[in-house]
């Protein structure tokens, strides 16, 4: 809580004997509001109802004693903010350190000396006051925050997601991630699947999905190739986010009849393509994410292969294999692409990658965020 503007600090004074309170009420009663307690009990209750900027505490008090108070005090969500100074007759380190570890933010002994009274006061203060207007902006930021947020989830939501012929999943760390799956059909019959990974996390990485997102989702319903989108997409981003900034991508274009594939790999793990007679195909990245250099010439497919019935291809962003054990050791390409397996020749649902990584990760969660889409051919 702030003071009004130009207020007086208040600080409450704890002691038991009325004269030490007159000693510290003549040192800062001109430059402060000094309010009193004799007790530890009246204390807590002035502190609870009318939180002071800072308290000055006795320590040897009968009944509650200045360590107890202090403790109560730090305990109390309403006032464990308020910095405490403990000024008592104990001069040994042992009791000092025991006021510190209580919380305490300093430690006078008596006899008290104004001058040093008076700069441990302002010291305190002047920390207390930081700490304020470190709060207040933090909430500003906060509630700033949420809204950006809420807007960047708006835009995703929005988008005209294709879920024909694929499953996928998605994990964030937060509530707007880095990592998107985009899905269309063209009027053709064709379709265009893209996964992305933007550098860094939370909200910065999520400010350039929806321009990623709208330039696929426009593109395809014009009837453009992925190859264009991609083009597109690389000097969209290239030209409006910061240089830090950029996307991995992996891409498929499906023909019409779904019997040939051309796929992009521009930074991400290898894109796997399983069928029961020719096991695993894997094609890894061969090209720069997009947004990184505008120069790149062209777009051409990483590979242009025939499809078979009963063939699922595998697009993700490496959030799955950087998963971590408590060991540190990683999750790894080697044990994603036999989970993969597992999955496609049992037909098991895709949310057994999460049972799987949760278990590796010792139920630490991932450090990154996730994504992975399954298109059936």
């Amino acid at each position: 809580m702030s003071r009004p503007t130009g207020a007086k600090p208040a600080i409450l004074v704890v002691d038991d004997t009325p004269e030490n309170i007159d000693v510290l009420r003549g040192i800062l009663g001109a430059d402060y509001t000094v309010k009193v307690a004799n007790s530890g009990q009246v204390a807590l209750k002035i502190a609870a109802a009318q939180p002071p900027d800072l308290i000055l505490l006795d320590i040897m008090m009968p009944g509650m004693d200045g360590h107890e108070v202090c403790g109560q005090l730090k305990a109390d969500p309403l006032t464990r903010a308020i910095p405490v100074i403990f000024i008592t007759a104990r001069a040994e380190t042992a009791d000092e350190v025991q006021g510190l570890a209580l919380g305490a933010a300093d430690y006078l002994t008596k006899p008290v000396i104004p001058a040093i009274v008076n700069a441990r006061v302002r010291t305190q203060l002047a920390l207390r006051q930081v700490q304020r207007e470190l709060e207040e902006k933090n909430l500003t930021l906060n509630d700033e925050k949420e809204l950006l947020e809420d807007i960047v989830s708006r835009m995703r939501s929005a988008s005209p997601f294709d879920g024909r012929k694929l499953r996928h999943i998605q994990s964030s760390l937060e509530k707007t991630c880095g990592d998107i799956v985009l899905s269309a059909c063209r009027a053709d019959g064709a379709q265009h699947v893209l996964v992305g990974d933007f550098s860094g996390h939370g909200l910065p990485a999520a400010f350039g999905a929806p321009l990623a997102s709208y330039i696929f989702y426009r593109l395809s319903a014009e009837g453009c190739t992925m190859r264009q989108i991609l083009e597109e997409v690389n000097r969209i981003l290239c030209r409006q986010l910061p240089t830090q900034l950029y996307m991995a991508a992996a891409a498929l274009e499906l023909s019409p009849d779904r019997k040939r594939a051309l796929v992009w790999n521009c930074g991400l793990p290898p894109v796997l393509c399983l069928g029961a007679a020719h096991g695993v195909s894997r094609i890894s990245s061969s090209g720069l994410p997009l947004g990184i250099s505008e120069s790149v010439d062209t777009f051409e497919p990483h590979m242009q292969a025939g499809m078979e019935s009963g063939m699922h291809v595998y697009l993700y962003s490496d959030g799955l294999t950087e998963a971590m054990s408590v060991e540190r050791e990683l999750y790894g390409q080697t044990r994603l692409e036999t989970l993969v397996a597992r999955i496609h020749r049992e037909q098991l649902p895709l949310e057994a990658i999460w049972q799987e990584l949760d278990a590796y990760c010792g139920g630490q969660g991932l450090s990154d965020d996730a994504v992975m889409v399954e298109i059936s051919l």
